[in-house]
């Protein structure tokens, strides 16, 4: 057999290596075909660039700007409550602190009973500010937590609570708040109690309605050793619970 009817009758065509061309489409994503593509060749439409801050056109509406994450104003939450715990209860406590909005109680939506938690409104954000020394508080066999309000950018998560720690001691202070007293607490028992300071006055808070106590006082000191003294005793136990003991934002007299 002849030396050219053994060599392959086609040689490789080197082009063929080479990529395919992807096909041209048209801007509903169906393939041009090759006249079409020649004549009207596919152009993406160019994209203005993003300018943050700038002006909306002429007939354009600005759109409203997203709300930035922090704490709901005038609000706090109460959480561990027992579930016999009525409005008015509520009421009872946090009206001390200033002039109420509105106490939206959480229910179960099977039974619509109490669920333990509540959301609290004051009238000014630092009267909602001071109820925070409810924290801690305890009603029945349960001990209360007052905390702000936390609300998130988006309106498809549930609202979230952040702990919010003991009030730092202000300029000058010389009262502590003492939480979590039993009903039946004198002033003798809670000079008793702080022995070790000097106490110029104690403020019982009362319920205006009843004229009992809510479960709690302020207590002003002569002196800012005296304050330290009693601060440092937060938890100690008076009359059989523990009290907590804090530094006052009340401003009252």
């Amino acid at each position: 057999m002849a030396a050219e009817d053994q060599a392959p009758r086609t040689k490789p065509r080197p082009d063929k290596a080479k990529k395919r061309k992807k096909a041209k489409k048209d801007k509903w994503g169906q393939p041009l075909s090759a006249a079409a593509a020649e004549e009207e060749p596919s152009v993406e439409p160019e994209q203005e660039p993003s300018v943050e801050g700038a002006a909306p056109a002429e007939g354009e509406e600005e759109a409203p700007a997203a709300p930035a994450e922090g704490y709901e104003p005038t609000k706090v939450v109460a959480s561990g409550l027992p579930y016999t715990t009525t409005e008015a209860d509520i009421r009872k406590l946090f009206e001390f602190y200033g002039p109420l909005l509105s106490v939206q109680l959480s229910r179960f939506p099977d039974s619509g009973n109490f669920r333990g938690l509540a959301f609290v409104s004051f009238e000014s954000d630092e009267d909602a500010v001071k109820s925070l020394e409810l924290d801690g508080f305890k009603i029945g066999n349960r001990y209360m937590r007052v905390e702000r309000c936390r609300v998130t950018t988006s309106s498809n998560k549930k609202r979230k609570a952040e702990f919010q720690a003991d009030p730092e001691k202000s300029v000058g202070c010389l009262s502590a708040y003492v939480g979590n007293l039993s009903w039946n607490v004198t002033e003798k028992d809670l000079r008793d109690f702080f022995k070790s300071s000097k106490i110029a006055s104690i403020r019982f808070a009362m319920d205006k309605r009843t004229g009992g106590s809510c479960g709690f006082c302020h207590v002003d000191f002569e002196d800012d050793d005296s304050l330290e003294k009693a601060v440092a005793m937060n938890q100690s136990e008076l009359l059989g619970r523990p009290v907590k003991v804090a530094y006052s934002v009340s401003n009252r007299g």
